[in-house]
């Protein structure tokens, strides 16, 4: 059991940020390893591992959002206008576009929810989107970008980035891959594109968590343990896979991952027929 729960703990934390799509990966391990655990719980623990990981990484950018944020609060209740703070205040700009980029994220997931959760139950479906993902992340090999790239995010760029995250609850669907890319698509520099994208997440992993959490159910002994350690593994390889990731997509190479997405998606159409 210890050894089945690192293997998972592995794999969530290698594939949640490499943009390889992990849902689809952990639902072929567990099957292989033969584990069936207590499935909310499970993807709470791994949501938390997430989440630390990705706080571990960005915490100075975190801090100085909500700091900036409040701050900017007071100035609104002084008279300053909002626009103005928008404009001159850049972590609080990238503190609205995060509430901006969550709008469609949320829309989204609510509105079609029963729909993407029928999609779990057909893994064709998932190989499909897995070459989608690959051709998407191919495309980012080519300089969409103009000469003065962009370092800010505008409000039509957090919308369609936020709507892309809320189309990548698919399966098969990288929600990192395809945000990055849409955002690099939109001619923002790729740092900002990736920390955008990891930032954009976390309302979302809070939200996913939060509706979970009123499903959990008791772990026996035996559990608990499994859940610890596989989440432990998982959020010590996210960090790393992480900042492999950052380091890959700054150096724009990111399409490299499409050689693995292709001949994957396609073993699972081939299998699944």
């Amino acid at each position: 059991m210890l050894i089945k729960s690192i293997i998972l703990g592995l794999i969530q934390g290698l594939t949640e940020f490499l943009p390889i799509s992990s849902s689809g990966h952990l639902v072929i391990f567990k099957s292989f390893l033969d584990v069936e655990t207590q499935g909310v719980i499970w993807e709470i623990a791994l949501h938390f591992s997430t989440l630390l990981a990705i706080f571990c990484v960005f915490y100075k950018d975190i801090f100085m959002m909500f700091k900036n944020a409040c701050l900017s609060c007071k100035k609104i209740f002084s008279g300053e206008s909002i626009t103005n703070i928008f404009k001159n205040d850049p972590h609080t700009r990238l503190f609205l576009l995060i509430v901006i980029g969550t709008i469609p994220t949320v829309i989204i997931a609510f509105s079609f929810r029963n729909a993407f959760e029928s999609l779990f139950s057909k893994p064709g479906i998932a190989g499909y989107m897995l070459i989608t993902t690959g051709t998407m992340l191919w495309f980012t090999k080519y300089d969409f970008r103009t000469k003065s790239s962009k370092k800010n995010l505008g409000i039509i760029d957090a919308l369609i980035i936020g709507t892309v995250q809320g189309l990548a609850i698919t399966p098969g669907i990288s929600r990192s891959g395809t945000t990055i890319a849409t955002a690099t698509f939109r001619g923002v520099d790729r740092k900002t594109a990736a920390r955008f994208s990891f930032l954009l997440v976390i309302p979302a992993i809070l939200g996913a968590m939060a509706m979970m959490t009123k499903n959990a159910i008791t772990l026996k002994n035996g559990e608990i343990s499994f859940l610890i350690i596989g989440s432990v593994v998982a959020a010590i390889t996210g960090y790393i896979s992480l900042r492999v990731l950052i380091r890959i997509v700054n150096n724009g190479k990111l399409h490299f991952f499409s050689y693995y997405c292709w001949p994957v998606g396609l073993f699972v159409i081939i299998y699944f027929i």
